[in-house]
């Protein structure tokens, strides 16, 4: 059955705002309080809380455990969904990095929009060294390695950044919760070429020279391919198969149907139609997509 995408819609509002409301999203909801950290890879703790900044549409996170490495710094940039999603994810799942979250709203034309030109992901990229250096936890240190993630709404931002080679090279790591989508050509047939990109970046991964993990949810939709169809299709394009999952459940009583593998290209489905199963795959970020992350940067 098709949900109507009424309320695919309420629940992207209320995530992009509050973080949770009565019913789906109520339980497990964040707090601003800063949270107990432990150490990355052995690290002691370098400071007592977590640091915090705000610029534009941006929030920057700096973890207790995150420290410089030989004068560099990684970088998590999230599009989509309040900020403290990501805090949580990077505190469950330790990862060495400061994590910038962006939130423009619900749909991913807004997205899209922001980032249609080269210049605005560099002016991120640039403004958080600024807020960084004035936080002091990274002193002289400039950015290292850059991965960018998104839930939702927010593939529109990189698939923008994506497309534009100055920016593209930049970037280790792309990880997507339930949000990549496509277009139809006539008859219903998903639009290759609205996936060529990412086809290359996975082609990339799979030689292990850049991650691409995502994962998609069951929500069907109305007008364009759903994250299954769409990433479906790039599996199809990248020539990676499916293997058969069902029965297995992970976090957040996430449901499988499969999963596939190449390299460090990797894609997991699952079951499910509803709004708590689509605001699971940000919420189940840290176990479903931050370990392949965490793995990565902690060999290279």
């Amino acid at each position: 059955m098709r949900r109507p995408l009424t309320h695919i819609i309420a629940a992207l509002a209320l995530v992009t705002t509050t973080g949770f409301a009565t019913g789906a999203l109520a339980d497990d909801h964040p707090t601003r309080d800063p949270v107990k950290t432990k150490a990355v890879s052995g690290e002691p703790a370098t400071e007592a809380a977590p640091y915090r900044a705000h610029f534009g549409f941006a929030d920057m996170y700096v973890p207790t455990f995150f420290h410089p490495v030989n004068g560099t710094y990684d970088l998590i940039v999230h599009f989509h969904g309040i900020p403290v999603l990501q805090e949580e994810n990077i505190e469950k799942t330790p990862i060495n990095a400061v994590v910038v979250s962006v939130t423009l709203g619900i749909g991913s034309g807004a997205y899209s929009s922001a980032y249609q030109g080269a210049a605005s992901f560099a002016s991120l990229l640039a403004k958080t060294q600024a807020k960084l250096d004035e936080s002091g936890r990274a002193p002289g240190a400039h950015l290292g390695r850059l991965a960018i993630t998104a839930w939702s709404a927010g593939f529109g931002a990189v698939g923008q950044i994506l497309g534009q080679p100055e920016n593209a090279q930049k970037i280790d790591a792309i990880l997507l919760g339930d949000g990549l989508h496509a277009n139809y050509l006539g008859d219903h047939k998903i639009n290759d070429a609205a996936l060529a990109k990412y086809a290359a970046f996975a082609e990339l991964a799979k030689k292990g020279e850049k991650l691409f993990a995502l994962t998609h949810s069951a929500i069907q939709t109305e007008g364009y391919p759903s994250t299954t169809q769409t990433i479906g299709e790039l599996l199809v394009m990248t020539n990676v198969p499916k293997v058969d999952e069902e029965g297995v459940v992970g976090v957040r009583g996430m449901k499988m149907l499969y999963q596939a593998d190449s390299g460090s290209f990797h894609v997991k489905g699952y079951e499910g139609g509803g709004i708590h199963d689509h605001v699971d795959h940000i919420k189940g970020m840290y176990a479903n997509l931050y370990p392949y992350l965490q793995a990565r940067w902690a060999r290279h």
